[in-house]
C-alpha cells in the first residue's frame, strides 16, 4: 500500500492495487497544472483507491469540455482524479515517496523548451494508444516585448511578464516542492522580487505558507490551482514556476537540489550538478 497526501494534510488517499500503467506527461494543460516540467500519472484501478480524509477542500477545474482538475483549495496540490465511469484513478505520483517505475513519455511534441528527456524510456509525439484524449493547447503567442518572458496559470486568470533575467533555476526534488506541485520535482527560476509584474489576476493568488517551514510558501490561483510566481518582498526575491511559462526563457536548470529527499521512484539521468540539500 502507497499513501499520498497534498502539501497541507486535508487530503489524503491510498492506492492498494497495483497501477496498470504510469506516464510522465509533457502536456501544456500538466505542464500549467503542475507548475513543472511534467506531470506523473499512475493510472489505478478505483477498486484499489481509498480517499482517507472528507473531501471538504477539494476543488474541481474543467479546462475544457470532459476533462478536469482537482486540487486542493487550501494548499493548491494537485490530487487525485476519476475518468468518467469512475472506474479509473488518476493519481498524482509526485505526492507519493514511493511508487512504481515509469512507462514513457507522453505528448513530448508539447514538451517544455527548457526541458531536455535523457532517459531511455519511451516516448510518444501525443497520446500512447488509439484512445482520444482532450489537450489543452499550447497558448498562441503574438507581439513579444522585447527583454520580456510571459506566463499564465492554466485559465488564464493570472498573467505575468518575468523583466529580469534569472538569476538561478534550480530542479527541487525536497518532499515539500513535490507535493505542493505533485510532480516529480519542481523547477524554480529566481529574479529580484521586482522582476515580476503581474498583468492581470494577482488579486485571484492564493498564498499558502506551510506552518512549520521558515520560508516554503506555494503560490496558486484559486480557480485553476496552478503554480504562480511569489513574491518574497522580505528577501528581496521572486520565486518563478517554470511550467507556468508561455514563452521559451532561452535558459535551463542549472542543477538539482535536495536530491536527499528525491522520490524513489524517480532517476535522475541527466548531467546537472546534484546536491543533498541547498547548492554549496
Amino acid at each position: 500500500m502507497s499513501e499520498g497526501t497534498c502539501l497541507c494534510g486535508s487530503i489524503r488517499w491510498s492506492v492498494t492495487a497495483q497501477p496498470t500503467g504510469s506516464s510522465h506527461c509533457h502536456c501544456s494543460m500538466c505542464r500549467k497544472a503542475h507548475g513543472a516540467a511534467f506531470g506523473t500519472y499512475n493510472t489505478v484501478d478505483a477498486a484499489g483507491f481509498e480517499w482517507l480524509t472528507d473531501l471538504d477542500t477539494l476543488k474541481i477545474y474543467e479546462p475544457a469540455p470532459d476533462a478536469e482538475r482537482a486540487f486542493c483549495s487550501r494548499c493548491g496540490s494537485v490530487v487525485p482524479d476519476f475518468s468518467e465511469d469512475g472506474e479509473t484513478a488518476y493519481v498524482p505520483a509526485g505526492s507519493h515517496n514511493e511508487g512504481p517505475a515509469v512507462d514513457i513519455h507522453i505528448f513530448v511534441a508539447s514538451k517544455a523548451p527548457w526541458f531536455d528527456i535523457t532517459d531511455d524510456l519511451p516516448q510518444y509525439a501525443e497520446f500512447s494508444s488509439d484512445e482520444q484524449l482532450q489537450v489543452h493547447p499550447d497558448k498562441p503567442l503574438t507581439d513579444k516585448p522585447e527583454g520580456v518572458i510571459r506566463g499564465s496559470c492554466l485559465c488564464n486568470a493570472v498573467q505575468f511578464e518575468i523583466t529580469e533575467p534569472f538569476k538561478f533555476i534550480h530542479n527541487c526534488h525536497c518532499s515539500r516542492c513535490r507535493r505542493a506541485r505533485s510532480a516529480a520535482f519542481t523547477t524554480n527560476g529566481f529574479t529580484s522580487s521586482d522582476g515580476v509584474k503581474f498583468v492581470s489576476g494577482e488579486s485571484n493568488i492564493k498564498i499558502y505558507k506551510l506552518p512549520e517551514a521558515k520560508f516554503f510558501t506555494h503560490a496558486f490561483c484559486q480557480t485553476c490551482g496552478s503554480g504562480v510566481p511569489r513574491l518574497d518582498a522580505d528577501r528581496g526575491i521572486a520565486v518563478i514556476p517554470l511550467g507556468s511559462l508561455d514563452d521559451d526563457p532561452g535558459v535551463k536548470p542549472d542543477d538539482h537540489i535536495f536530491v536527499g529527499s528525491k522520490a524513489g521512484w524517480y532517476d535522475i539521468t541527466d548531467d546537472l550538478p546534484q546536491f543533498e540539500k541547498y547548492p554549496e
